[in-house]
């Protein structure tokens, strides 16, 4: 089943990949039932998961044992050959039920050469999870000098180029839509994360500017009550109270029209990939 990458070029950008995959995936379960995984590759860094869950709370309840959860317990069963694309449910913790939603958290591996094991393996974890699991959703390190991120790319059947409204990093991002044969090889929606609707650099100018023509740009847009639910481990409740607002009268109804339309491309694109459910 589809894998899906959220993922910048540009090693020093500051593209927002986390949280719109983060709002994407917590979307998706309000408009379909696929079976869904999410998980990141990042280092010492957990931000995807911290917006899902108090990471300071399950680990003073011992929630957290690192031999037992996520990424880590996987590369475990791997190098021991027990690994099996039915087991990685039990390695996940569930942000809605029935496997609608379910997140694996990453390495807590705190050395760099432990580190760089796990991405070794990672490609093949994302192989087995994709047996499992509808879609795989990765949230991915930015830069394209990394082989690891290169091949986990070379397995997504989506790749979602996410990028702010930085004119410095746009015009990285553009040259390398230009030029990096991935972004050649592959499908992909372009998502401006924390997009101002106010700027000068409004989607529609940033597409005349780089004289893109290949369809939209997608947005999420900046809201504060978003990053607030994300700091607190809340983005579920969040999603869940503001569904239904209003896009025309109420701010939060706008950022879910927007990711929604996001999703709505994302579920378009894969669409012969996917089993109806």
């Amino acid at each position: 089943m589809p894998v899906v990458s959220f993922w910048n070029p540009v090693e020093t950008s500051q593209a927002s990949t986390t949280s719109s995959i983060a709002a994407v995936a917590t979307m998706l379960p309000a408009k379909c039932k696929y079976r869904t995984l999410i998980t990141q590759t990042h280092y010492s860094d957990f931000s995807l998961e911290s917006a899902f869950f108090n990471m300071d709370k399950l680990g003073n309840k011992g929630a957290l044992d690192i031999a037992d959860t996520g990424v880590d317990a996987l590369d475990r069963l791997l190098r021991s050959n027990k690994l099996s694309p039915e087991s990685i449910p039990n390695y996940a913790k569930p942000i809605y039920k029935g496997e609608r939603l379910e997140l694996l958290y990453g390495t807590f591996k705190n050395d760099l050469d432990s580190y760089s094991r796990i991405l070794e393996t990672f490609p093949i974890i994302v192989d087995y999870a994709s047996q499992f699991y509808d879609i795989v959703f990765l949230d991915l390190n930015k830069g394209s000098s990394n082989q690891e991120i290169m091949k986990i790319l070379q397995k997504s059947d989506l790749i979602v180029l996410t990028m702010s409204q930085s004119m410095i990093n746009l015009k990285k991002t553009f040259k390398a839509m230009d030029t990096l044969k991935i972004l050649q090889e592959k499908p992909i929606i372009p998502v401006i994360g924390k997009y101002d609707r106010f700027s000068d650099f409004s989607d529609m100018n940033i597409k005349r500017v780089f004289n893109y023509k290949k369809g939209r740009l997608y947005t999420i847009p900046y809201n504060t009550k978003f990053f607030d639910a994300c700091n607190k481990g809340e983005l579920r409740s969040f999603i869940a109270t503001n569904i239904n607002a209003d896009p025309a009268l109420d701010r939060n109804g706008f950022f879910i029209n927007e990711t929604g339309k996001l999703v709505d491309a994302i579920l378009n694109n894969l669409s012969s990939k996917l089993i109806d459910r």
